[in-house]
């Protein structure tokens, strides 16, 4: 299939779905009113709570829920079960679960204090399950902070030219954010500035490379407390300084990217290689619901929530910009997913037999190096075509940044939702303000650090999709609790709920008892814990949440 058809498709149907369904359930669900003060303009403190500009909060609220998850689940999953039913799923989710999943979970934090998601659904399912569920968050974001670091620190070892301009960007944010906020300057010539900058140090680091004179593990470890520190201290500081100006020139960079690749798809209008399905009988995976939880961001995420909840919701200046930030960062990580999809199936090629070895333009290769260089090599050969004057090298060096990014936008931002979820758990005590959020970070970042130091997050690594769209299914059916409480429609949450949860269970049952599984395959006792303890706190959450509804529902009637 022509990539260009594929993607003008998938465009149509994003652009519909924003300008029709999102705003028909604006209008049913949420009504905003711009007269009522968001949380940012009531608690305004300047640490978490900053009304941000509605490009900069956007910018922030992108990178964060993106990370490496809309790049490495598609190029799993078609590896899987080809490129037709990754295509379906990431295009549905987006708009029907997603981006309602994501734009309502930001609205009722917003239109409660700014509470996080767990001390939301407190009010639902009671305070015996809501320090369960913070606990499952807490967790979550514990595994997504190592597994962000470490991949972050690999990159900066294999790709040294990244170091200067992972520096700079920092350098550069600082710079806008006291140009914007404190100095009052126009923000569209300091984002222009902010761009050269940016620019400039990428070509700084294209040609001065910086490697450590040590092993590779050892370097690794060097960078992974570089990184730790950086988000120890990111996640402390006021937002306004970096992480809003941060993430806001990381976003135009990634959607720099995501229009160069769309200008490669139409210019060069290339061939998908891959096949649109492959069959159980080859893949020996199936499809339900192994895909659903191969690919999450992208399609939905229970990790979303968090940032809705966690940052974002403490940052909009209005109510009417919920919409926009919400559903709208949503799609364009569904369609972040789908370009990754057509580079990394259009950009190389697909071997029916066995590969030319050491030739990484086979799909194959490139990913038994690693997904960062499947993503690589498919952005940089698909780019090459339309744009011949760019050497791949450079395009590799690219794509590797683009990655970069996605992952330490959300490494900070984890950690900073992380602490605010332990602070809302945590009985309120007379301790220093600044003392308890210092402590309660490195609280999540220590466990998270010697889990990375040690490469024994690679066990439990197994239960993340599980987990994270399990919370997802609850989040789903909580908003669902909400909506039938204050006399709302909530089959555009329920059945979604009922869906993402099922399917999830669905996956730990088959993690557990197929034949290659935790039981009957490889013996190992841990993930039967998890999987056990994730099957009863579902299914627990789910049907105590459903009586909860019946029983407001029962209210109703009579």
């Amino acid at each position: 299939m022509n990539a260009l058809v594929l993607i003008l498709i998938v465009l149509a149907w994003l652009i519909g779905g924003y300008f029709l369904y999102s705003k028909f359930l604006e209008n049913k669900l949420i009504k905003p009113n711009d007269k009522n003060k968001t949380p940012a303009q009531i608690f305004k403190d300047k640490l978490d709570y900053k009304p941000a500009k509605k490009a900069f909060l956007f910018g922030h609220h992108f990178a964060s829920i993106a990370g490496a998850g809309p790049i490495i689940g598609p190029i799993l999953a078609v590896s899987y079960f080809g490129w037709l039913f990754v295509v379906l799923w990431i295009a549905l989710g987006s708009v029907i679960i997603g981006a309602v999943h994501d734009y309502l979970s930001l609205m009722l934090s917003v239109r409660h204090k700014g509470e996080g998601i767990a001390k939301l659904s407190e009010k639902t399912i009671g305070k015996k399950t809501f320090y369960i569920f913070s606990i499952l968050l807490w967790l979550t974001l514990m595994l997504i902070i190592t597994v962000f670091a470490v991949s972050s620190a690999q990159s900066l070892v294999e790709v040294p030219q990244l170091v200067i301009p992972f520096f700079g960007i920092t350098f550069t944010a600082i710079c806008l954010g006291f140009a914007v906020y404190k100095f009052k300057k126009n923000k569209l010539i300091s984002s222009l500035i902010a761009l050269a900058l940016v620019i400039g140090f990428i070509w700084l680091g294209i040609k001065f490379p910086i490697s450590l004179p040590f092993t590779t593990i050892i370097s690794q470890n060097i960078w992974l407390i570089i990184l730790f520190i950086y988000a120890l201290v990111v996640s402390l500081i006021p937002v306004w300084i970096l992480l809003q100006p941060r993430d806001y020139v990381s976003s135009i960079f990634l959607f720099s990217f995501l229009a160069i690749g769309l200008l490669a798809i139409i210019i060069a209008r290339p061939i998908i290689n891959a096949p649109a399905t492959i069959p159980f009988s080859i893949s020996k995976i199936p499809l339900w619901p192994i895909l659903f939880i191969t690919v999450a961001c992208g399609a939905v995420s229970g990790f979303h929530a968090l940032v809705s909840s966690g940052t974002t919701s403490k940052q909009l200046a209005k109510e009417s910009h919920g919409r926009f930030i919400g559903y709208g960062a949503m799609l364009a990580e569904a369609l972040v997913a789908v370009l990754v999809l057509i580079f990394v199936t259009a950009g190389l090629k697909w071997s029916q037999g066995i590969p030319p070895i050491e030739d990484l333009n086979f799909f194959q290769n490139a990913l038994s190096t690693g997904w960062v260089v499947a993503f690589g090599k498919g952005f940089a050969n698909v780019v090459n075509s339309a744009f011949k004057f760019v050497p791949i090298s450079i395009l590799i060096v690219l794509g590797s940044l683009i990655v970069n990014i996605f992952i330490l936008t959300s490494l900070d931002t984890s950690t900073r939702i992380g602490r605010m979820i332990a602070d809302e758990a945590i009985p309120k005590k007379k301790t220093s303000k600044f003392f308890k959020k210092f402590l309660l970070t490195l609280a999540i970042l220590i466990p998270a650090f010697i889990l990375a130091i040690t490469n024994s997050y690679k066990t439990i690594w197994n239960m993340f999709g599980s987990s994270n769209q399990l919370i997802a299914g609850i989040v789903l059916i909580a908003i669902s609790a909400y909506l039938v409480e204050h006399k709302k429609p909530i089959w555009y949450t329920l059945i979604p709920s009922f869906f993402m949860v099922i399917t999830t269970l669905g996956a730990l049952f088959y993690g557990l008892f197929n034949k290659n599984g935790y039981i009957f395959g490889n013996l190992n006792i841990g993930l039967i814990i998890i999987s056990g303890l994730l099957i009863i706190f579902g299914i627990f959450v789910f049907v105590e949440t459903m009586i909860k509804i019946i029983n407001i529902k029962k209210k109703q009637l009579f």
